[in-house]
């Protein structure tokens, strides 16, 4: 599948402010399922610093600064991506999901995976997490059926619901209330998955926001998916023998084409879409609106 990716993020300020610092994690990235084919970030009022950055994972970000007074301000990601399906070796999927842990990878685990198995700023065990994790990973249950419930699990299990949460609310409150956005189911698949020794990150991205043109595209139409309006989350588990596993939560289903990965971190903190710091008058308010699109291409 050929997209292309537009993200508008635009804030409005009811004052004039003096000056916007940013960085922006909204550049997809080069993996083995997907090809970045070219990308621009461009900005309004036009910015003093536009420079990029690759941080330890292999993230690009972009650093700006719009110097000067201004009321708004709007960041514009434009991409062109190539999505290739992904298959996976059925024979890993049926191991044993114990085969997968920390301790049974030993020397072999991937260097930048071990980040991935430790707690992090947002996710930690906690009483509820090893509850689903010990209905979720049963003795010698294989990997792949035991992601599949637990993408299941979390999707029945908890209401979408995008004014039920925020990017501060904690694991703890999401377990507790069982409402929450993509970003939270996603906490919640990586903190069980990393509390019986799995490698789990957190995966920031987009999806398709139109159907295929089966005449052009070979695939059939499919409805809106869940969390198509804006930047879109879910979580990779690491499998011997297959790399990283995506699964999505809040869709109930793994990861395909319809997907286009941007970052990965050890959870939301280190890749939000945009975060940054407003210099202006105390007491200054602001609204904010995101678009986006991730539209298929026909190809030639």
């Amino acid at each position: 599948m050929d997209y292309l990716v537009h993200h508008l993020t635009s804030y409005r300020y009811q004052r004039t402010v003096d000056r916007n610092y940013g960085r922006a994690h909204v550049e997809p990235r080069a993996t083995p399922y997907q090809r970045v084919l070219s990308h621009e970030v461009t900005v309004e009022p036009a910015p003093a610093v536009l420079t990029a950055h690759t941080d330890v994972y292999g993230n690009s970000s972009t650093f700006l600064l719009v110097n000067g007074p201004h009321d708004a301000l709007d960041v514009h990601s434009r991409a062109r991506v190539t999505v290739l399906g992904r298959e996976y070796p059925p024979e890993r999927l049926a191991a044993p999901w114990e085969s997968c842990t920390q301790d049974r990878w030993g020397n072999l685990m991937p260097a930048e995976s071990v980040d991935f198995v430790l707690p992090s700023p947002r996710i930690r065990t906690i009483p509820a997490v090893r509850e689903i994790a010990e209905q979720v990973f049963t003795p010698e249950r294989p990997i792949g059926e035991a992601l599949a419930d637990l993408t299941h699990r979390i999707h029945t299990g908890f209401t979408y619901s995008s004014g039920a949460t925020t990017v501060t609310s904690t694991l703890e409150e999401v377990l507790a209330a069982r409402h929450g956005v993509c970003q939270d189911f996603s906490h919640v698949g990586v903190a069980v998955a990393r509390c019986m020794g799995l490698a789990a990150r957190y995966v920031s991205g987009y999806l398709r926001t139109a159907s295929a043109d089966p005449a052009t595209l070979g695939t059939a139409p499919t409805g809106e998916m869940i969390g198509s309006a804006a930047s879109h989350a879910w979580l990779s588990v690491l499998v011997p023998g297959c790399g990283w596993v995506d699964i999505d939560p809040t869709n109930n289903t793994f990861v395909d084409q319809r997907f286009v990965t941007t970052a990965w971190g050890r959870d939301y903190t280190d890749v939000p879409p945009l975060r940054g710091i407003v210099v202006g008058p105390a007491g200054n308010r602001s609204t904010l609106e995101v678009a986006v699109g991730v539209v298929p291409e026909a190809r030639d």
